[in-house]
């Protein structure tokens, strides 16, 4: 089972308040109070989006990291792959001895 290397959890989005303050609320327009939720709910959406933005990209370095290492191995082992195929290659398959299985008898 994978570690759990980040977190992440939806926050409430409206669950904020209304700001009352000194008499200012009474002043508000009618509808006001659903224009200050609504502007509260689409700040908190843009935050989580934000943070969310924020570990898409520690995922993306990450996996970076993880297939650059994977495309230096599979080069060296390339190489080698190539070289071993020049050698044999070399080869004389009619000059090469053949040993003869032990007989019992």
């Amino acid at each position: 089972m994978p570690f759990v290397a980040r977190k992440l959890e939806p926050k409430f989005l409206c669950r904020g308040h209304v700001p009352y303050g000194s008499g200012a609320a009474r002043d508000w327009p009618v509808g006001a109070e659903l224009e200050a939720a609504a502007n509260g709910a689409l700040s908190g959406s843009l935050k989580q989006l934000a943070s969310l933005l924020g570990a898409a990209e520690d995922i993306f370095a990450e996996l970076t990291t993880e297939l650059t290492g994977i495309a230096e191995r599979s080069a060296k082992l390339r190489r080698r792959i190539d070289r071993v195929e020049e050698s044999l290659l070399a080869q004389d398959p009619k000059k090469i001895p053949v040993r003869r299985p032990f007989s019992s008898g």
